[in-house]
């Protein structure tokens, strides 16, 4: 019988002995095995509760050969052994030189917090004069380089231009600090491209009180780091490319700023003034920032907005200019409560102002510290403002300008009434005599 023909009679028969359950005292005699036939295991599949003879068992079983994968295992290491491989001429190998074993130290017989404490140190000699210790070795020049200390260049301030030749100019440094100060912006630029020691002197902050980048291309991180090392008093800003992320890092860097001006800028990039390092300024110029409303000023000028702890941000903000900007005239009221030290305000061609914004400030704290006030442009404003005006004591700059309810007269008796000297130029633009008007 050929194994194709066995295959089917197998299956049916593994398939009868997973149904049925074998006797327990039936046993199929077990008979000798060669050595060749030890080698191949064969696990007979075929069980039946009959019995059935060695030729038929040996018929079936002759073409399907089972090997017993078995894994042998080392008792000692838990580990599985390698398969047995046939025998090789043994190869012998140099010896290999065995580590001894390290004894470690036994541990000292003391207590664990003896163990913790930190030694005592030993007590200095109590003799006034020691002797003199001798003195270390010098080193040599590699190991000089090795642990000498450099000095920033920033901090050697070189007090004279060496010239060409190595010697020394004749002026020093302080004279030529005299001379400076004498210069504009302008030209302090181009003398910091002479020579690096005019650029170390030059870079000095009180050469820089004012920096101007308004209208100013890209502005790139290394024109920031330079206005950070200046530390100026005042910067301006105005419709500049600069973005949100740039005045975030700028603004808590320049801890001596006391002016700002941000003129058309958005209200996104004038929301950095909100931060908690910015509370020193007195002047900020917001003027034709369109987006600004009541709303966005009173988040700009009180430190909260919910609750009742409302406490002005700038509380020692001296000027503040809002010409063109789209709030009303309730945004005085945030302005008298949070800007109790205003002198100078600017609130011209806003379209929305009227009388109630000058009756407002003349009940107020405002009238003994105004001095400077512009209501140029508004159009609602009437002589009735001028009645009320006089009110504030230390005012010596009133702007009534393109005003269509103001009229000369009115301003002419104000000044006339006035307790300080004033007089009117430009058509109602009313200030001291002794100021210099400029357009």
């Amino acid at each position: 019988m050929e194994s194709g023909d066995r295959s089917a009679p197998l299956n049916l028969l593994l398939e009868g002995d997973k149904k049925r359950k074998l006797e327990s005292s039936f046993k199929i005699p077990k008979k000798k095995r060669t050595e060749s036939e030890s080698k191949d295991e064969v696990k007979s599949p075929v069980h039946s509760m009959s019995p059935v003879k060695d030729e038929v068992k040996k018929e079936l079983t002759k073409g399907v050969k089972v090997k017993k994968k078995s894994k042998v295992v080392d008792l000692e290491k838990d580990e599985p052994l390698s398969p047995t491989l046939p025998k090789e001429k043994a190869v012998k190998l140099p010896p290999v030189a065995v580590p001894e074993k390290t004894t470690k130290p036994p541990l000292l017989e003391t207590p664990k917090a003896a163990l913790l404490e930190t030694p005592a140190t030993p007590a200095l000699p109590s003799s006034p004069t020691q002797p003199d210790l001798p003195s270390a070795p010098a080193l040599p020049d590699e190991e000089r380089e090795r642990f000498s200390v450099e000095i920033p260049k920033s901090v050697i301030v070189q007090e004279y231009v060496t010239l060409d030749d190595g010697s020394k100019h004749v002026l020093t440094r302080e004279i030529w600090r005299k001379i400076f100060a004498y210069l504009p912006c302008a030209n302090l630029v181009q003398c910091m491209k002479a020579c690096k020691v005019w650029l170390e002197w030059i870079s000095d902050p009180k050469f820089w009180p004012c920096i101007n980048l308004s209208r100013f291309g890209p502005i790139f991180p290394d024109i920031l780091k330079s206005v950070v090392l200046r530390q100026p008093a005042e910067i301006d800003l105005s419709y500049c490319t600069i973005t949100r992320k740039q005045c975030d890092w700028l603004l808590p860097r320049l801890p001596s700023l006391k002016t700002i001006r941000m003129s058309g800028l958005s209200m996104n990039i004038i929301g950095s003034l909100n931060g908690p390092m910015i509370s020193d300024l007195r002047h900020i110029d917001l003027r034709w920032v369109d987006e600004l409303n009541d709303w966005g000023l009173r988040d700009l000028l009180c430190t909260s907005t919910g609750g009742r702890d409302q406490r002005p941000r700038f509380r020692d903000l001296q000027g503040l200019q809002l010409s063109g900007t789209g709030i009303t005239d309730d945004a005085i009221h945030n302005i008298i409560k949070y800007c109790p030290n205003l002198k100078h305000l600017d609130m011209s061609y806003n379209t929305n102002m009227n009388d109630r914004v000058v009756e407002a400030i003349c009940g107020s704290d405002l009238i003994y510290s105004l001095t400077k006030i512009d209501f140029s442009g508004c159009a609602h404003i009437t002589d009735k403002s001028l009645l009320l005006m006089k009110k504030c004591y230390d005012v010596t700059w009133l702007d009534f300008r393109s005003c269509k309810e103001i009229t000369r007269g009115a301003c002419v008796r104000f000044a006339h009434s006035f307790k300080k000297e004033l007089v009117i130029t430009e058509d109602k633009l009313i200030h001291p005599p002794d100021v210099e008007v400029y357009a």
